[in-house]
C-alpha cells in the first residue's frame, strides 16, 4: 500500500510543478498557487490552492490517519480521488462535493487478512445503482443497490459457477423464479 501512495504522490508532483509556490506567510492570499499547510491539529494539505481554498490536485492527511489523494474543488473532494482509511479500507473513484458519487471501487476490511470488494455506482456517499459485491469467500452478488443495501434485482454467483436470481429489498433477498 505504501508503494501505491508513493507512486501516486510522485505522479501528483509531476502535475503541480507548473504552478507558482504559495506565499510563505499563510496570512496572505493563496490563489492559483501550490503549497503545503499544516493545521494546529496536525492535519496537512499539500497541493493546489485557489482563493485560499483547496482547489485542483492535492493530498490531505487527516489527524486520525486517513488520507486522500486526488482532486479538490472549493475545499471538498471533487473529481477523481483515492481515500485510504486508517483501518485499511480503500475507496478509488469519483467524488462530488465531498461525497463518493459516480463510479468507484471500495475495498472493505472484514478481518486481518480478509477484504470484501464493491465495484459500481455511488451516490451521496453510499452504494446506489448497479454494482458487484465480492465477498471474502469469492461469492459475488451482482445487482442493484440503494442506500448501501442490496435493493432490486440481482444474483449470486457461487464458486462452483451456479447462480441464484434474487429480488432484494433493504438487504433482505428472496430467490426469484
Amino acid at each position: 500500500m505504501k508503494i501505491i501512495f508513493i507512486f501516486i504522490s510522485y505522479l501528483f508532483s509531476l502535475t503541480v510543478i507548473s504552478l507558482e509556490s504559495c506565499p510563505v506567510n499563510p496570512e496572505e492570499k493563496w490563489h492559483n498557487c501550490e503549497g503545503s499547510y499544516q493545521y494546529p491539529t496536525g492535519e496537512t494539505y499539500s497541493g493546489e490552492w485557489q482563493n485560499n481554498l483547496f482547489h485542483g490536485n492535492g493530498i490531505f492527511l487527516y489527524e486520525n490517519g486517513d488520507r486522500y489523494v486526488g482532486n479538490f474543488k472549493n475545499d471538498l473532494h471533487h473529481g477523481q480521488g483515492t481515500y485510504q482509511y486508517k483501518n485499511g479500507d480503500l475507496y478509488v473513484g469519483e467524488w462530488a462535493e465531498g461525497k463518493r458519487n459516480g463510479k468507484g471501487s471500495y475495498a472493505h476490511s472484514v478481518g486481518d487478512w480478509e477484504t470484501d470488494l464493491y465495484v459500481g455506482d455511488f451516490k451521496n456517499d453510499q452504494k446506489n445503482g448497479y454494482g458487484i459485491y465480492t465477498y471474502t469467500d469469492g461469492v459475488r452478488y451482482i445487482g442493484e443497490f440503494k442506500n448501501d443495501l442490496k435493493d432490486g434485482l440481482g444474483k449470486y454467483i457461487f464458486l462452483n459457477a451456479t447462480t441464484q436470481s434474487l429480488e432484494c429489498a433493504k438487504d433482505k433477498c428472496v430467490e426469484k423464479d
